[in-house]
């Protein structure tokens, strides 16, 4: 075992996150924290926000601590000092912070004078607050002293020339894979019998561009009177897109499903994603999507490195009509329904999105980590790109 200061013997990780629910970002941590050997490691979190039906209480259960934090951009002193407590508090041996944009860089940096292993992990590959971005970038830099990103797209917007490791975003294969029977249940709990099933999971923000998705269905309920619309998630924006649905007269086919826990399932259940968003970074739900062998109509503005196996991405200018978007999903859904859901599990395996793969990655990690400084200071070197 590497060197820890601590009575366990297990190295102990921060997580900084925004908030901890079901989201591409927050999955892609908790799909580790459920599988990683928790007898050598220990993760706690610390958030801005805690909403309903988040991950405070799994996270619990597994063992790890959740510590609420006042928003940085309001209470910018007051979070700095109540993270640097903490962490000297808890005597962390990494700090990792997640984020789409490096504004955050203050709070690595109070992370790197108490001594500990900062890691940055860029999980997007814009943000709408470029001007603050940019600036805090020259800060970021040298407070993360390892720089990861989910896509190369994700870590050249967070680093810019300096250098990182592509990390891919991974998922348990086996629940993914389509099963009859998850969608047999979902069909009954929404009665969904001789429906045609759209889908789309993201929480409601700006970027994953709802209003563009509902003109999309909007459109194919003039054509095809059996489809309906499942949008999972929840977020700010949640309600301006239920009013859009009444709106437009489509309420009645477009189920607000809110927070769920076994997006697997309903996965199972559509016959076509739709996912118009404006930017990403790579986002694990196409990953999942693959897995359950469902076709997705994409935006073209999502990273062609998302597609892991033949046939089922199939990207789309949102400068097109919500019109054609829709003759297109009308297409794509027809043509899949004559055919066998696959899992392409070799190819998807073969790209790195294997949790297993991911999880023992992740290991050696932090780890390595560890190893490296200590467990007091920080190395000073990012990994290298790949």
């Amino acid at each position: 075992m590497p060197y820890t200061s601590h009575p366990d013997n297990r190295i102990h990780v921060l997580h900084i996150v925004g908030a901890m629910y079901p989201g591409g970002m927050e999955n892609f941590i908790m799909n580790i924290y459920e599988h990683i050997d928790r007898n050598r490691f220990c993760f706690d979190f610390a958030v801005h926000d805690i909403k309903e039906n988040g991950y405070e209480n799994r996270i619990r259960e597994l063992g790890g601590k959740v510590v609420q934090l006042p928003r940085m951009t309001r209470h910018p002193i007051r979070n700095l000092r109540l993270l640097t407590d903490h962490i000297k508090q808890e005597h962390y041996d990494i700090v990792i912070r997640h984020t789409a944009n490096a504004s955050v860089a203050p709070q690595l940096l109070v992370a790197k004078r108490q001594h500990v292993t900062t890691v940055c992990h860029s999980h997007n590959e814009t943000d709408p607050k470029k001007i603050l971005h940019y600036l805090s970038r020259l800060l970021l830099i040298p407070s993360a002293d390892v720089r990861l990103a989910c896509s190369e797209n994700a870590g050249k917007w967070m680093y810019g020339h300096a250098k990182y490791q592509v990390v891919h975003n991974a998922i348990d294969l086996d629940r993914f894979a389509y099963s009859p029977e998850k969608r047999r249940r979902i069909t009954e709990e929404f009665h969904l019998q001789g429906k045609h099933v759209y889908g789309h999971i993201a929480n409601f923000i700006a970027s994953k561009n709802h209003t563009f998705l509902l003109d999309v269905f909007h459109e194919i309920t003039r054509s095809d009177p059996d489809a309906v619309l499942i949008c999972l998630g929840t977020g700010e924006l949640r309600q301006s897109i239920e009013d859009q649905a009444r709106s437009t007269g489509i309420a009645d086919k477009v189920f607000f499903t809110g927070t769920r826990h076994d997006a697997d399932a309903f996965l199972s259940a559509f016959e076509l994603m739709i996912f118009p968003s404006l930017f990403e970074g790579l986002p694990l739900t196409l990953i999942e999507a693959q897995v359950s062998g469902i076709p997705v109509l994409m935006s073209d503005r999502i990273t062609p490195e998302v597609a892991v196996t033949d046939g089922l991405l199939h990207p789309r200018s949102l400068s097109d009509p919500p019109q054609a978007w829709a003759e297109e999903a009308i297409r794509l859904r027809e043509e899949s329904a004559k055919k066998e859901r696959v899992c392409q599990r070799e190819r998807i395996r073969a790209h790195g999105y294997d949790l297993e793969q991911l999880v023992a990655w992740y290991e050696e990690f932090l780890t390595n980590l560890v190893g490296h400084t200590g467990g007091a200071t920080g190395s000073g070197n990012a990994v290298q790109k790949s």
